[in-house]
């Protein structure tokens, strides 16, 4: 078996690694990340580099890392740049010159880059609807509260107090 159906074999988790950060559900993600170490880890260095890629794509979403591809991608790629992406992954893994490391985190980087253009052009305005949120949060920069300040109620009259 090629290292490239060896490591498509991990597809599904790979793919579903990404939705998981697409949709923010990061400790979902850590759940996975050592089960799948340990299926790859078998694989030599292939494996070392596809268990790293998918590795970097949780590290970049937890901390959300602007630097990161795949933050930028989530966050400003178009459905078409992020397959032709996937596309061009796929034959770099194929060079000659690639080593078995590079392979292995080629390979993960097509599965992931082709599932975010599929969830990008499912949910196109997902990413961006957590970002407006925390904008619409975002306390006021002006001097006046943030709350609104009700009268205080009348104080009791003594011949109404409760015995």
């Amino acid at each position: 078996m090629s290292t490239y159906d060896a490591l498509h074999k991990h597809e599904a988790t790979v793919s579903q690694t990404v939705r998981y950060v697409y949709f923010r559900s990061l400790p979902r993600v850590e759940q996975d990340l050592q089960p799948l170490r340990q299926k790859v880890s078998a694989l030599g260095e292939s494996g070392r580099g596809f268990y790293d890629a998918v590795r970097g794509i949780y590290t970049s979403a937890k901390e959300n890392d602007p630097s990161s591809l795949f933050m930028k991608l989530y966050k400003q790629g178009n459905p078409d740049q992020i397959a032709a992406l996937s596309e061009k992954f796929r034959k770099e893994a194929y060079r000659t010159t690639t080593d078995d490391y590079e392979r292995g985190f080629m390979i993960a980087w097509e599965i992931a880059s082709k599932t975010l253009s599929e969830l990008k052009s499912s949910y196109p305005e997902y990413p961006l609807k957590d970002e407006r949120q925390a904008d619409i949060k975002s306390p006021e920069s002006d001097d006046s509260p943030s709350f609104d300040v009700a009268p205080r109620k009348k104080p009791k009259r003594p011949q109404d107090k409760e015995y």
